[in-house]
């Protein structure tokens, strides 16, 4: 749940930043991360808890979530604006 809300703050930013034209590249780029996903989970670096991983959909926007091997499922965690505190992401990385 939380995925989708970081993903709908980062639209939000984008609507205020940026162009549509850049607003519907990025969405498009999302789901085809998303696609490839779905066939190489493992694609992303390793982060440091077990089993999280963290994606560059771009330059300025990562996706961060979680492999769970036994139900096969993915798990969106986060969608972090790169330029952002590392703080706020550093649990992960």
């Amino acid at each position: 749940m939380e995925g989708l809300i970081t993903f709908e703050d980062r639209i939000a930013y984008l609507n205020i930043h940026w162009t549509q034209k850049e607003i519907d590249s990025f969405t498009q780029r999302a789901l085809e991360y998303l696609d490839i996903l779905k066939v190489q989970p493992l694609i992303g670096k390793k982060g440091k808890i077990k089993g999280v991983r963290i994606g560059l959909l771009m330059k300025e926007v990562s996706l961060i979530y979680r492999v769970k091997p036994i139900k096969m499922e993915i798990e969106l965690l986060s969608f972090v604006d790169n330029r952002q505190d590392p703080r706020r992401i550093k649990k992960y990385k």
